[in-house]
């Protein structure tokens, strides 16, 4: 019987250390995945992502200054008037720049037309300035075949 204790003793003492081994070797396996994935994570999306994408360049504009006009404003009694000058901004494409600079008679007219069916009250909030300008762009690229304008600025507006 001695003998039968010593094998069931001994086959504790492997039982303990395999679980401990297997413990040491779940643990290390864990570290290592864990560590895996954090260096995949900076990798793809951090530091480690490599140089980072130059922003576009941005490309050359071109602007022109409609000049400064006075306009009579739309509307019943006493006569209100408009003091604006328009800038357009463009990109400097040649056959765009071309026909910008052709048609800009049409061009001043088309901003003229819609400034003169505008009341003060359309005009005086600065929060319509918005809605006036996409509406001239609107109408002045309707125009344009070779491109179109970005930007139109207002560099003076005062109604009276």
């Amino acid at each position: 019987m001695p003998v039968s204790r010593k094998k069931q003793t001994g086959g504790e003492g492997e039982k303990k250390r395999g679980g401990r081994g297997r413990t040491i070797f779940l643990l290390l396996l864990a570290v290592i995945i864990g560590g895996g994935l954090t260096f995949g994570a900076l990798w793809f999306f951090g530091p480690l992502a490599g140089p980072v994408q130059a922003t576009p360049k941005e490309r050359p504009m071109e602007t022109l200054d409609l000049g400064s006009r006075v306009i009579n404003l739309a509307g019943e009694g006493p006569g209100r008037y408009l003091r604006v000058q328009v800038v357009l901004e463009y990109p400097a494409d040649k056959k765009l720049v071309e026909e910008v600079k052709a048609k800009q008679p049409m061009l001043t007219e088309a901003v003229l037309t819609i400034l003169r069916s505008k009341t003060a009250d359309e005009v005086l909030p600065v929060k319509n300035q918005e809605a006036i300008k996409k509406e001239i762009l609107d109408r002045i690229n309707s125009q344009l075949l070779h491109g179109k304008v970005e930007q139109l600025y207002f560099t003076d507006f005062l109604v009276q």
